[in-house]
């Protein structure tokens, strides 16, 4: 077969733009980091990054609703904690009340006192919601009522097990996986629907302890321990869900390290190994270029310019 110089010129412009070519597309790896920057450059591939940053996304977003829910529970925890707090405070005052009848008078008061601080225990908030109100988080769980009636003058204004609406509030913190965040009032200071609640009970003692009823007031302190009894388990279960969120907060940690490498090495480049081919690729570049300047030889035209 003839080879023209045509042909050789031709050939040389052809494998001259492919080196060219090749030469751009690691500058641009090397300028952006990425193997793949569209999807043509590599189509599986580029199925795998896509998926890999979907995950990597989730588990940002668990990571989120882990550590509010942590939060949550930890404020959840430190509530109980001061209700737990009051009650022992009254058990106190009630034994030092059978021993001491003169001292009626600041007992009561401070037991009043102590009722309303577990009213705004009740009505503790978390990021503007109100933790113990069932779903109805933007109202307060308790409201104080002026007097003390049937219902130990306070009423619950949230949701709870017996109502029709929902009363729990989860959050997703895996794939198919959710925690239970919240604990409404009612396992906690009692029914205010009924009389079996904290408050009636405070009501009740310091109803007895103006009477100056001694035998009454002590009675009182088996229905308190009941009370304190309830207290600690409600807060072993929320220190339970506090364990579990404290868990997956670590395996998501550990979760996110290991897709994060998974994604690096599907769609990074290889700096070191990207440098060295530019290297080669210049060196073939430079090649070309003087391999060009020997096939394609001056012609009369050169000469007449």
């Amino acid at each position: 077969m003839r080879v023209t110089n045509n042909m050789m010129i031709n050939n040389f412009l052809l494998n001259f733009s492919k080196n060219t070519q090749r030469l751009d597309n690691l500058q641009q790896i090397l300028a952006s980091g990425k193997l793949i920057r569209y999807p043509s450059d590599d189509p599986v591939g580029t199925v795998t990054v896509m998926k890999l940053n979907k995950d990597v996304s989730s588990i940002t977003q668990y990571k989120k609703n882990v550590d509010d829910a942590d939060s949550w529970l930890n404020l959840t925890d430190t509530a109980i904690k001061n209700v737990n707090d009051v009650l022992a405070r009254v058990r106190e005052l009630l034994v030092e009340g059978s021993n001491s009848p003169t001292e009626t008078k600041d007992i009561v008061s401070e037991i009043n006192q102590l009722k309303k601080q577990l009213v705004n225990v009740g009505n503790t908030k978390y990021s503007d919601r109100y933790i113990f109100g069932g779903t109805k988080t933007t109202t307060e769980a308790y409201t104080l009522d002026e007097g003390n009636g049937p219902n130990g003058g306070v009423t619950y204004n949230g949701s709870d097990v017996e109502s029709d609406g929902p009363w729990e509030i989860k959050f997703n913190v895996g794939a198919d996986d959710q925690v239970t965040i919240n604990v409404t009032g009612d396992k906690i200071f009692g029914d205010t629907k009924s009389g079996d609640n904290i408050f009636k009970l405070f009501d009740d003692i310091a109803a007895s302890l103006e009477d100056g009823n001694i035998e009454k007031v002590s009675s009182y302190i088996e229905d308190l321990d009941k009370h304190i009894d309830n207290i600690l388990a409600v807060r072993a279960d929320v220190g339970a869900r506090s364990n579990r969120v404290e868990l997956t907060k670590n395996r998501l940690a550990d979760d996110k390290i290991n897709f994060t490498n998974l994604l690096a090495n599907a769609e990074d480049a290889d700096i070191a190994k990207t440098i060295m081919d530019i290297s080669n690729a210049v060196n073939v570049y430079t090649s070309s270029l003087n391999v060009g300047a020997r096939i394609i030889q001056p012609s009369l035209v050169d000469f007449l310019l």
